[in-house]
C-alpha cells in the first residue's frame, strides 16, 4: 500500500512538472494576471507533491486514508495538466486565428501582396522621411476581355501568375502592392526619369514572353503611370496616387508602357476638366447643335439619308471640334447624356426631312458607353411613342473598335435594335483588325469605309485594294456600302464604278445645320426634277 501512494503521488507530481511548461508558454501568450496565478499555483503544488511523498515515505503510512489523498492527488495533477494543455492549444489557436487575421487584412487574399491600406501607410512613411521615391501604378491592358473570353478563373490565375512576376522587384528593393482589380503598385527609391525608365526596361522584359495560364500562352501588356517624390516637397499621399493615375490613363491613351507625371500632364488634365465643366454648361444651355450631312446614291446621286453630327458653337462661326469634347465625355461617363440629346434632337427634326424628302435615312453615332444597361433602348421607346417616328428611317452608327470592347454585349445590343426596326451601320471600317469576321460574326446591314482609306484610293494601290475588296466582301455578303471622305469627282466616279453604293464628303455637302439642311434637300430634289425633264 505505502508504495502504491507514493507510485500515485510521484506520477501526479511528474504530471504538474510536465504541465509547467505549457503554464509558461501560456503566460508568454497571454498577459492575464491569472494565469500567473495559476503557474505559481502549479509550482506550489508541485512543492507540496514532494513534500507529502517524503512524509508517506518517512513514516511509511499505508492507511487507506493516504492511499485515497494519494489517488485525489494524482487525478487532480491529471486535471490541471488536461486543463492547462487544451488551455494552451486553444489560445495558440485563437493567436493562429488572430494573425490570420491580421495577415489578411494587411495582404490581397488572391495575390498575397500587401493590399491598398499597407501601400497608403508606406507611402505616407516615405513622405514622413523625407526620402526621394516613385510611385509606379500598373494596369493590364485588355484584362476585361481576357477575363469575358476565358472566364473569371482564369483572370484569376492571371492575376496571380502577374503579382509573382512583380513580386521579383520587391528582392531589389521596390515594394509591390495590389490595389484591387487589375492594377498594382510598386514603390520604388528610383527617383529619377532614367531610372525609371530603366525599371520599366526591366519589367517589359519579364513580360516579353507573356505568361502560360493553364497550357495557354496569354501575351501580356501593361499601362504604367509614374510619380517621382522629391524629398523637398511637400505632397500627400492622394496627390501622389492621382497623378500617378492621370500618368496611366496617359499612358493607356497613348499606348505607352510607361508615362511619368509632368507639369504638362497636370496641365492638361486641368484643361480637360475644364472643357468638361464647360460641355456639361454647353449641353444644358443648348449651345450643342445636330448638323446633318448628306449621303446620296453613287448611281443616281439620289438622296439616301443624313448623318446627324455634333457642333458645340463657340461664338459665331466658330466650332469646338467633337475630336476634343467627345473623348472627354467618354472618359467622364458623360456620353450617354449627349446621345440623348442627339437622339431626341433627331426625332424633333425627322418629319421636317421626311416632308421634303420622303424615304430618307437619319444616321445617329453611339458610344459603347451607349450598350451598358438597358438606358438606350428604354429611351428609344419612349421617344418612339413621343414623336412616333418610323424607326425603319433611322440608322444607328456603331464603331468597329466599339464593338470590340464587348462582342457579346453588342451582338444582343444590336439584335434589340433590329428587332425594334432599326438598321445598323458599322462606321470607320477597316480601321480595326477584326474587321472582315465582325461582317460574319453581327448583324449588320451597312458597312462605312473609312475616310483615310477613301482619301487616298486614286493615290495608295494598298488603300485602292482595301477599298475595292470591301466592296466586293460587303455586296457578297448583302451589306450594304458607304465611302465616307469624298472630296472629289474622280473619287466619286472611281467609288461608283466599284459599286459602291453610297458617297458621304464634302464633293456631295458638307455638315449643315438644320435649316440649311432642309433647303439643301429642297434644292438637291428640284435639280433632279429639272434632269429628269
Amino acid at each position: 500500500m505505502e508504495s502504491l501512494s507514493l507510485s500515485l503521488i510521484l506520477v501526479g507530481f511528474l504530471l504538474l512538472v510536465v504541465a509547467l511548461l505549457p503554464a509558461l508558454q501560456i503566460c508568454q501568450i497571454t498577459q492575464n494576471r491569472g494565469w500567473r496565478v495559476l503557474l505559481a499555483l502549479i509550482f506550489f503544488f508541485v512543492c507540496g507533491y514532494l513534500a507529502f511523498a517524503y512524509h508517506v515515505y518517512r513514516t511509511a503510512d499505508a492507511s487507506p486514508m493516504v492511499l485515497g489523498l494519494s489517488v485525489i492527488l494524482m487525478l487532480g495533477a491529471v486535471f490541471v495538466i488536461v486543463v492547462v494543455q487544451l488551455s494552451r492549444s486553444s489560445l495558440l489557436l485563437l493567436q493562429e486565428i488572430a494573425q490570420s487575421e491580421r495577415h489578411l487584412a494587411r495582404h490581397d487574399s488572391l495575390t498575397e501582396l500587401e493590399n491598398r491600406q499597407q501601400c497608403t501607410k508606406y507611402v505616407e512613411q516615405c513622405i514622413q522621411q523625407g526620402k526621394a521615391f516613385s510611385v509606379l501604378l500598373l494596369d493590364i491592358n485588355n484584362f476585361k476581355q481576357v477575363n469575358d473570353a476565358l472566364g473569371h478563373f482564369f483572370g484569376d490565375k492571371l492575376l496571380v501568375a502577374f503579382a509573382g512576376k512583380l513580386r521579383s522587384l520587391a528582392k531589389q528593393g521596390s515594394k509591390v502592392y495590389r490595389m484591387g482589380g487589375d492594377e498594382f503598385v510598386i514603390v520604388t527609391d528610383a527617383a529619377s526619369e532614367t531610372k525609371l525608365f530603366s525599371l520599366n526596361n526591366g519589367l517589359l522584359k519579364t513580360f516579353n514572353d507573356g505568361l502560360v495560364i493553364d497550357e495557354v500562352h496569354v501575351d501580356v501588356f501593361y499601362s504604367a503611370g509614374a510619380r517621382i517624390f522629391d524629398a523637398e516637397e511637400k505632397s500627400s499621399v492622394t496627390e501622389l496616387m492621382k497623378h500617378a493615375d492621370i500618368a496611366m490613363y496617359a499612358a493607356k491613351n497613348s499606348r505607352q508602357s510607361l508615362v511619368i507625371f509632368d507639369q504638362a500632364l497636370h496641365d492638361g488634365v486641368a484643361a480637360e476638366f475644364e472643357l468638361f465643366n464647360a460641355l456639361k454648361v454647353a449641353l444644358s444651355e443648348r449651345k450643342l447643335k445636330v448638323f446633318y450631312q448628306p449621303l446620296v446614291c453613287g448611281h443616281n446621286n439620289e438622296v439616301h439619308g443624313l448623318e446627324a453630327l455634333l457642333r458645340w458653337t463657340d461664338g459665331p462661326g466658330s466650332y469646338i471640334s467633337p475630336l476634343r469634347f467627345i473623348p472627354i465625355a467618354e472618359k467622364n461617363n458623360y456620353i450617354k447624356q449627349i446621345t440623348s440629346f442627339v437622339i431626341e434632337q433627331v426625332f424633333k427634326d425627322l418629319d421636317n426631312f421626311l416632308t421634303i424628302e420622303p424615304g430618307v435615312t437619319i444616321h445617329i453615332n453611339l458610344s459603347c458607353q451607349d450598350f451598358h444597361g438597358r438606358y438606350l433602348i428604354n429611351q428609344l421607346v419612349e421617344l418612339q411613342s413621343k414623336y412616333q417616328i418610323q424607326p425603319s428611317c433611322i440608322v444607328f452608327e456603331l464603331t468597329e473598335s466599339m464593338v470590340m470592347v464587348d462582342v457579346e454585349q453588342a451582338r444582343y445590343m444590336i439584335g434589340v435594335l433590329i428587332d425594334m426596326g432599326f438598321a445598323v451601320s458599322i462606321d470607320d471600317f477597316g480601321t480595326g483588325f477584326s474587321s472582315f469576321s465582325m461582317l460574319r460574326e453581327l448583324p449588320i446591314s451597312q458597312i462605312k469605309i473609312d475616310r483615310s482609306f477613301v482619301s487616298s484610293c486614286l493615290d495608295s494601290d494598298k488603300d485602292q485594294a482595301i477599298v475595292e475588296t470591301t466592296i466586293y466582301l460587303a455586296n457578297r455578303l448583302g451589306c450594304s456600302v458607304v465611302a465616307e471622305g469624298v472630296e472629289d469627282s474622280k473619287t466619286a466616279a472611281y467609288l461608283n464604278s466599284k459599286g459602291c453604293h453610297y458617297l458621304q464628303g464634302y464633293y456631295i455637302s458638307e455638315a449643315l445645320e438644320k435649316n440649311s439642311a432642309k433647303q439643301w434637300l429642297h434644292s438637291h430634289r428640284m435639280v433632279k426634277k429639272v434632269l429628269k425633264r
